[in-house]
């Protein structure tokens, strides 16, 4: 009997739900629901369905931005998206593909194509886990399976790396030349190529040399394997633009160590790819690529070496590299440093005088201001256990010395990359979260945050026996402002009213827009008098700014507010009745003349 799947829906549209529902329902599966997107997410993180359908036209963040979010999440990033749109347009699916999406569907749903779609990534699921069973192991973390391209005349190597790889639940590619390696790329681009590079008719350098000037293989890692053991080969096949390079007879822990990690650079990669097609497509951006390199500031490189003629050997070798060079002797310093002051990639030695290498890197990944810090372990013992004990304890890369120049510089150069990816998607996901918690206008949080946050406070406030005022606030004879003044000069104000609200509060207190004119203000700890205090306060604050309402002329206007106060938990014991006392008593303050605070009554009244 089939296993029924979790299936979550992020609408908005009660009606849309309520349809949504009932078809996954006939498939035997089970709907979870959620009716915006900061919901979803946090349902998704806590659920981890097998599918999730969303609606592009949300309120607050958006699907697209969601589904952003959710691809750029590492728990979350395999689960199958599809969006729904109501108002399907020319290069809606492709914008929704490049958000992250799997899959697109238009509104009204069509039953029909609604059950093919739900059976086609549902079925998906399924056949993983049949995989996965079959192989004796656990499901790896990553739902959906990259796609290994090994590359060798020998029929055995390419079948040792099969057997490996595809153990580990690699879908496994095959090519015995280089042209037909050029071939399969073509056809089925993989996410990775194992290259060996003695090869007849073309080598494994000229492969690598044509994937890299290509614009649509460019990005595909590449690792080069072989038996030479010489560094010029390395050098050569570095300088080609391969990833990495391999030594047979190859060791299969240093193999799936260096697959995982290339594969992990290339989704971050496909992710900040995507965010930025999205937001050239949305906001109309006219700049290509992802870090312009004349905007690009210069990496920041900590060698940790106690040799100081080695520290400043590979100092020089750095030299021609856009990037500031410090050297430190000690693990105790390098330490020091990360803590204080911002650092991209550290060389470091493996024997130093004070802490290990090992033990330094260990530190540097574990905590959180410098996981990101990319590590760089060098030392005089080619010994195959330091080194995956060196990967282990979270090394990004390892060199033997002594070093060659060109192998430092590419591999420097590599990591200096990633570091930039995922700087930049940290930034942008700190960007999306911001901007999907804020109201764009006026600059102060949102109705979703205000609906969050109040919630959160109220079981707090319950919990520890605290008060908490709550202010409705709104401009008097809006539509009439805008009349007479135009909507720019209605934005103004607006503007305006966002600025005071947010100056006339303390840093603990919430300020959000709750819809058109009207804010609303939560004061942790602040029961009557210090809510009257307050709102008296932010009336006169408001009468006495004035707003230019004219670009060529210095006339200016004034409004003033009406204010609806209520506490907890005189006036209600959850977030709902709090709103609902709280808008009641704005209406009584209106009714009365405007420009004034009125209090809600109590819950005996």
């Amino acid at each position: 009997m089939a296993v029924a799947k979790k299936v979550l829906v992020i609408e908005d549209n009660p009606l849309n739900m309520k349809l949504v529902r009932q078809l996954i329902s006939i498939s035997k599966h089970l709907p979870l629901e959620a009716a915006n997107a900061e919901d979803g997410i946090a349902l998704a993180r806590e659920e981890n369905p097998d599918l999730i359908l969303i609606d592009i036209q949300l309120p607050g963040m958006d699907g697209l931005a969601a589904a952003g979010v959710i691809k750029a999440d590492p728990v979350m990033c395999d689960i199958p998206v599809i969006a729904l749109t109501a108002h399907a347009m020319e290069g809606d699916e492709r914008k929704a593909i490049a958000a992250g999406c799997d899959g697109y569907l238009s509104k009204p749903i069509d039953a029909r194509r609604f059950f093919k779609l739900l059976q086609s990534h549902l079925s998906a699921v399924d056949e993983k886990a049949a995989t996965s069973g079959a192989a004796g192991r656990a499901p790896t973390p990553c739902k959906n399976v990259a796609s290994i391209l090994v590359v060798d005349d020998d029929p055995l190597n390419v079948k040792l790396l099969e057997a490996t790889l595809g153990a580990k639940g690699y879908r496994i590619l095959k090519a015995y030349n280089g042209c037909e390696a050029l071939e399969t790329v073509d056809r089925s681009p993989p996410d990775l190529i194992l290259l060996d590079i003695m090869m007849p008719e073309m080598d494994g350098y000229e492969v690598v040399r044509r994937l890299k000037a290509g614009s649509g293989t460019r990005n595909i890692p590449v690792v080069l394997i072989t038996a030479l053991e010489g560094r010029d080969e390395k050098a050569k096949g570095l300088e080609a633009g391969a990833d990495e390079f391999l030594n047979k007879p190859v060791n299969t822990t240093e193999l799936e160590t260096r697959v995982l990690s290339l594969l992990r650079m290339k989704k971050y990669q496909e992710q900040l790819n995507a965010r930025t097609q999205v937001e050239k497509d949305l906001l109309k951006k006219s700049r290509e690529g992802i870090i312009c390199e004349e905007d690009a500031p210069w990496s920041r490189v900590l060698v940790v070496e106690d040799n100081i003629i080695d520290a400043h050997l590979i100092a020089g070798y750095l030299s021609d590299l856009p990037l500031s060079c410090r050297i430190v002797s000690t693990g105790a310093e390098a330490i020091d440093i990360l803590q204080n002051e911002t650092i991209d990639l550290v060389l470091l030695d493996l024997m130093l005088p004070d802490i290990s290498g090992i033990d330094v890197c260990r530190r540097i990944k574990e905590n959180e201001k410098t996981m990101a810090v990319q590590v760089v372990l060098a030392t005089t013992l080619d010994d195959l256990k330091v080194k995956i004990r060196g990967i282990e304890q979270g090394a990004d890369d390892f060199l033997v010395k002594p070093l060659h120049p060109d192998e430092i510089k590419a591999r420097v150069t590599a990591l200096l990359k990633k570091k930039a990816f995922m700087d930049s998607l940290a930034d942008r996901a700190s960007a999306a979260l911001q901007a999907a918690i804020t109201d764009k206008l006026t600059g102060v949080y949102n109705r979703a945050y205000f609906k969050h946050f109040i919630d959160l406070e109220v079981k707090r406030t319950k919990r520890q026996g605290d008060k908490m005022a709550l202010m409705m606030v709104d401009a008097d004879n809006f539509k009439q402002f805008n009349d007479t003044y135009g909507h720019l000069a209605g934005d103004g104000a607006l503007e305006m009213l966002g600025r005071v609200l947010k100056d006339s509060v303390r840093d603990v207190d919430v300020v959000a827009r709750y819809g058109g004119e009207e804010f609303v203000v939560v004061l942790p700890y602040a029961g009557w008098p210090e809510g009257r205090s307050v709102s008296e306060r932010l009336l006169e604050a408001v009468k006495d700014c004035s707003i230019r309402v004219c670009d060529d002329a210095e006339e200016t206007a004034r409004i003033t507010v009406s204010i609806g106060l209520a506490v907890f938990p005189d006036n209600g014991l959850s977030s709902e009745q709090m709103i609902s006392a709280a808008d009641a008593a704005l209406y009584t303050a209106k009714r009365c003349g405007k420009n004034r605070v009125c209090c809600a009554g109590t819950l005996e009244n």
